[in-house]
């Protein structure tokens, strides 16, 4: 069976259980004790020698950077789809869908990722620097989301999976989602997805 480590209360974790359970595909979730250190220890750096999370284990193969796991879940699990949207073989949604893990994993995380540890987990970081671009951020997704369904194709895929968890956990870390309608309806089709499960902090829509 498939193991996931990671915390409950990371976005990054979070995605690829949303993922899991989109998918329908079972798994034992291995929560770590962060606040003994269990990330930085010598059997899970093993594992992940970057000491974060989350971290995919497949019996033999481990996969760690929460993108690179969603990528790894939607192809190995296609054959299993009816149509794999969620990473199809084309090129060009294979380039879009990439832009937007880059996104996630750069704008995304660093700005709302990181306004929200600070708030929520008293991380260190300029909060008003990753506050003020987290709010540009947004402005530009909300600007794309105006003229599209989705974020990268024209069916749901792994990049508004990646992208879902910090835009949607943003107001924990003082970065307001009012006026951001078109933002708000995309998270109500992620939302009506079968198989969508929550995480604490999303608040219900």
């Amino acid at each position: 069976m498939i193991k996931l480590y990671g915390l409950d209360v990371s976005g990054n974790t979070y995605k690829v259980k949303l993922l899991l359970s989109l998918l329908n595909i079972k798994y034992q979730f291995i929560k770590l004790d962060v606040n003994n250190q269990q990330h930085k220890s010598d059997a899970y750096l093993k594992l992940n020698p970057r000491g974060e999370f989350p971290t995919l284990e497949d019996k033999t193969i481990v996969i760690w950077d929460s993108q690179a796991i969603l990528v790894y879940l939607a192809k190995k699990h296609a054959s299993l789809l009816e149509e794999n949207h969620w990473y199809p073989d084309d090129a060009k949604d294979m380039a879009l869908i990439t832009q937007w893990l880059t996104v996630a994993n750069g704008e995304i995380f660093n700005f709302l990722g990181k306004a929200r540890s600070k708030l929520k987990f008293g991380y260190e970081c300029d909060l008003e620097l990753a506050q003020t671009q987290g709010n540009r951020t947004l402005k530009w997704i909300e600007r794309h989301l105006s003229n599209n369904s989705w974020l990268a194709t024209d069916k749901p895929s792994i990049a508004d999976i990646a992208c879902y968890p910090y835009i949607a956990l943003c107001e924990e870390g003082g970065i307001s989602l009012d006026g951001y309608s078109a933002i708000h309806g995309w998270f109500q089709k992620i939302e009506s997805l079968s198989g969508y499960i929550t995480m604490p902090g999303i608040k219900h829509r």
